[in-house]
């Protein structure tokens, strides 16, 4: 089983007493390394992987583009166009609602357009099952923690879409 570190962050964004875990990467592996390690057993050139790789990609670009959700692999990764736009009440100082906001008041302006990605469920089940994690500290040093896993609240993974389906529909994650 693969063991992955995280640490806990404290979010003081929403105030205090509020943490989160965040996974510490072991690294940054680049296109070219990941084709090679790729083609390691099989007769492929890491170069003609790496080109049928870039035209893929430019495939599921114009797609993306045309507003379709796009399979990266086979039900693995589903790329989308994905807007990042919200409107809320407002409230004076006092927390008090001075304007309430309708649908008709919706604009895009500060609208952010990203890209958006899930992980099917069978492959977050997947990755779960093959997973296990490990408590550091800002230095990398281990700490004793409970494993997520033994309870089963690591089964379905982050990004899991629960709807039933591997169609990869779920919670956006943006790449910023």
């Amino acid at each position: 089983m693969a063991k992955v570190k995280y640490c806990i962050k404290e979010n003081t964004k929403v105030g205090t007493h509020s943490f989160y875990a965040i996974p510490v990467p072991n690294g940054t592996l680049d296109f070219a390394e990941v084709c090679e390690e790729a083609c390691e057993k099989t007769s492929i050139e890491p170069s003609l992987m790496r080109a049928a790789v870039t035209e893929y990609m430019k495939a599921v670009k114009r797609n993306v583009l045309k507003g379709f959700r796009v399979a990266v692999g086979e039900q693995f990764l589903f790329v989308y166009p994905n807007l990042m736009a919200s409107v809320k009440d407002k409230k004076d100082a006092a927390g008090n609602v001075t304007e309430v906001v309708t649908a008709d008041k919706f604009t895009l302006a500060g609208a952010k357009s990203r890209l958006g990605a899930t992980v099917s469920k069978k492959y977050s089940q997947q990755f779960a099952a093959d997973v296990s994690w490990q408590r550091v500290d800002a230095s990398g040093m281990p700490i004793e923690d409970d494993d997520i896993t033994e309870d089963g609240g690591g089964a379905s993974g982050i990004g899991d879409n629960s709807g039933g389906d591997d169609s990869g529909s779920g919670s956006g994650l943006s790449e910023g």
